[in-house]
């Protein structure tokens, strides 16, 4: 077992994330994984993502607030429980348009060269 308690979650930063507060809560810097990482962005009122892609998927659960999530064709929003998958290659930006701050869960597989046996 391994625990990792919120309010020492370690931060990180990633490239094209703006007006975004992110900690991770399993894998990577904060402890091992064989599979995937999990996270917790929070969004402040106009923060969010650029338009990218990224080589692995990603799984979004909106935790509180509501969040705009583009692939560059669609829109939708989430509110609060909802969820999105956003495939492997495919464009994604999240968006705050709220004046109060979003908090977003984050599920990705880990690349194959960071996987670890366990």
């Amino acid at each position: 077992m391994h625990v990792v308690r919120f309010t020492e979650a370690p931060p990180y930063n990633a490239p094209g994330h703006f007006e975004m507060a992110m900690v991770r809560l399993q894998g990577r810097e904060a402890g091992p994984s064989s599979e995937f990482w999990i996270g917790v962005s929070t969004i402040a009122p106009g923060g969010g993502t650029t338009l990218s892609s990224s080589p692995q998927e990603k799984m979004y659960v909106v935790l509180d607030g509501t969040v705009h999530v583009s692939n560059g064709k669609t829109e939708v929003v989430l509110d609060r429980w909802d969820s999105c998958r956003i495939a492997a290659g495919e464009d994604r930006r999240l968006t705050n348009q709220t004046t109060s701050p979003v908090s977003v869960l984050l599920v990705m597989p880990l690349p194959a060269d960071e996987r670890q046996p366990l």
